[in-house]
């Protein structure tokens, strides 16, 4: 069971942001957080709350409004603010919730993945890392790996990588995990995700994905990374499944795309008159993603594709012709570029 000092902790951080009394009463009636003024104004609460011991919603005692916490169904606590109006009786109700929370116990694993997928409050995120002695004062990236095949032996492996000071491993299921950690290194994500991945594929036996936020973020605000990284996996392995490993940043003009209606995206698509031909010619397709990628730029992408400016200009009008878009010109590339997102997001018949 919790202790009061962390019910105090937590009631002082939740009293910054209210602009009404808060106040927490044991079941004797001994006040555990708030202003000393409440014995003045609690006159025949403890008489009145014996009718409540069991009540399991908001009520109303006096000037308060009330709320029962139990603990394995027992009445540990009462939280009461000193106001009675609808808003107030919506912000116990929130505030009920915190405390519900933190009465729970989890084990590092559990807590987590509660954290990851955004299910704790601030001040629960912060209590648990204390308590499993996660570092606080580092921010940390997100990274999920996934696998067809079970992946423990691919945990190890990728322990055996970093500082384990500043790594944390959660295994989701048989076939994901996720890793948590603060990188320092001089390389890019980019190396140190495709180190993993050989590293994982030569000594596991397994073929793996992986998708790693953007964000570093302190390990209050985990799940903003977990988000990010879960939008890099799903729109990465549409987009380009065969890659294998999808970093956040590179997928930000996709992820405005995602969530369209369906609907809008088939008529879009059918108002341009292309030639879907051109999204199974795999020369024009890197083609085009070169030129995309050097910002337009004949002679770069020529010499990214090792081929003459001439070659260049050849398949690009051939893409005009098939496209009646000029990728020369910028808005034409902008919607050669969307187009070929949504027909790759959207299973568009190609």
């Amino acid at each position: 069971m919790i202790g009061y000092d962390l019910i105090k902790k937590v009631a002082y951080d939740i009293q910054k942001n209210l602009q009404m009394p808060l106040y927490i009463i044991d079941k004797s009636g001994n006040l555990i957080y708030g202003n000393k003024d409440f014995f003045e104004k609690k006159a025949g609460f403890l008489e009145i709350k014996v009718e409540y011991i069991d009540e399991k919603d908001i009520y109303e005692v006096g000037e308060f409004i009330c709320y029962n916490i139990f603990y394995n169904n027992v009445l540990f606590f009462t939280i009461a603010l000193e106001r009675k109006d609808e808003q107030s009786k919506k912000v116990l109700y929130l505030i009920s919730l915190i405390f519900e929370q933190l009465l729970q116990k989890y084990n590092r694993e559990e807590f987590l993945i509660e954290a990851l997928t955004g299910k704790l409050s601030v001040n629960l995120v912060s209590y648990y890392a204390e308590k499993y002695k996660i570092n606080k004062n580092v921010k940390y990236t997100v990274a999920i790996v996934e696998s067809n095949n079970e992946i423990d032996d691919a945990i190890k492996i990728i322990t055996n990588i970093f500082d384990k000071g500043n790594l944390y491993t959660v295994k989701f299921d048989d076939k994901r995990f996720v890793t948590i950690f603060s990188y320092k290194g001089n390389n890019s994500l980019i190396e140190l995700y495709k180190t993993m991945k050989d590293m994982i594929e030569s000594e596991g036996y397994m073929k793996v994905k992986i998708a790693s936020s953007s964000s570093f973020v302190p390990i209050e605000n985990i799940h903003i990374a977990y988000r990010e990284a879960e939008t890099a996996l799903l729109i990465g392995q549409k987009l380009e499944d065969e890659k294998g490993i999808y970093i956040y940043e590179d997928y930000s003009f996709p992820e405005i795309l995602w969530g369209i209606d369906i609907e809008k995206v088939n008529n879009f698509i059918k108002k341009r008159n292309i030639d879907f031909g051109i999204f199974k010619d795999e020369e024009l397709i890197q083609t085009l993603n070169a030129f995309f990628r050097n910002s337009l730029n004949l002679s770069e992408t020529a010499r990214e594709l090792y081929i003459h400016r001439n070659t260049l200009v050849y398949r690009l009008d051939k893409i005009f012709k098939m496209t009646g878009l000029d990728a020369k010109n910028f808005d034409d590339a902008v919607l050669l570029k969307t187009i070929m997102i949504l027909t790759k997001l959207y299973n568009i018949p190609r």
